[in-house]
């Protein structure tokens, strides 16, 4: 184990150190800019840059720590002398993500440590600013570069498409998921009265309620009037009104559900590349390979003149 880490730590120390510097400085800005805020009227542009490496560190661990793992010994063909006999490709890849991988965690808990905001209260745009949440999308990050590095073999075509599909996983979470981790608490309200939202809701849907107090849908003579709130209202269609919530108090559960299902989904990234890698998938050349790799070889004979005398005479 101990020549794995000083081999991971010599054939990758300058991403490491680049990388982790990139999250000390976007984590020291988001820290600097919390606790001096309140200075300001709007965020430094210090905070705007820690924001944005808050944003975008687990794509930045999948692109550059994930996928030339693989794809680079497979692209120059190395892995002949690292996956030697000694060393199998799963007991070097095990040995790779406990360096690599630990150290993308710890690095993510460092850029969730700041929100760049100010102030005691709570609030859902603060739900990246965590670093529960920033570990489990830097562990996501560097389990996908991994398996599409071994299933592209190419370093720069694994680096384009772990962006793109590290920015599909986090964009269905942010659009469809997030906001349904546990039943949204409803308010009503009938038209002599307004509707009662807990401040720092997340208000996710509004809409107006029929007698029987379930959502109604806007009728076609309604829809587009400037006000449609009178027209629902003389209709008798509706009652009242609803808005849809999440609490504030849920913040830290929904936090925790979001770093789950990053680490579940990392988990069985991580499961399908050690499959895949053990039964020689994606990296194991072919029959063909082999036999012009042998032939490539194989270096012809120079032509001697006893060579050419001893051909003659055959």
């Amino acid at each position: 184990m101990n020549t794995m880490l000083w081999l991971t730590w010599r054939q990758h120390r300058w991403t490491i150190a680049a990388t982790a510097a990139l999250a000390l400085l976007g984590a020291y800005s988001l820290l600097s800019t919390e606790i001096g805020n309140a200075r300001y009227d709007s965020m430094p542009i210090a905070g705007f840059y820690g924001l944005m490496v808050q944003l975008s560190f687990g794509a930045v661990i999948g692109m550059f720590w994930g996928a030339p793992l693989i794809a680079r010994e497979l692209e120059e063909r190395t892995y002949f002398v690292a996956w030697g006999q000694d060393v199998t490709p799963a007991v070097w890849l095990r040995g790779k993500v406990l360096v690599l991988g630990g150290l993308a965690v710890v690095l993510g808990l460092a850029v969730g440590a700041g929100d760049g905001f100010s102030g005691a209260q709570k609030s859902w745009s603060q739900f990246e600013g965590s670093p529960l949440v920033q570990a489990g999308y830097a562990f996501l990050g560097f389990a996908l570069g991994v398996l599409v590095g071994l299933l592209t073999r190419h370093v720069v075509t694994a680096i384009a498409a772990t962006l793109v599909f590290y920015t599909l996983i986090r964009a269905v979470q942010a659009a469809l998921m997030r906001d349904h981790y546990m039943p949204v608490e409803r308010s009503i309200a009938r038209w002599e009265s307004t509707v009662d939202v807990p401040p720092s809701a997340l208000e996710i849907a509004r809409g107006f309620v029929g007698p029987d107090l379930d959502p109604v849908p806007l009728t076609d003579l309604c829809e587009g009037l400037p006000n449609p709130n009178s027209c629902m209202r003389a209709s008798k269609t509706a009652i009242g009104t609803y808005v849809d919530y999440q609490p504030i108090d849920r913040l830290v559960i929904f936090q925790v559900v979001e770093f789950v299902i990053c680490a579940l989904i990392a988990a069985g990234l991580l499961f399908l590349t050690f499959r895949l890698l053990r039964r020689g998938g994606g990296w194991k050349p072919s029959r063909s390979h082999r036999r012009l790799e042998s032939e490539e070889s194989v270096e012809p004979v120079q032509s001697t003149p006893e060579v050419a005398a001893a051909q003659a005479e055959g």
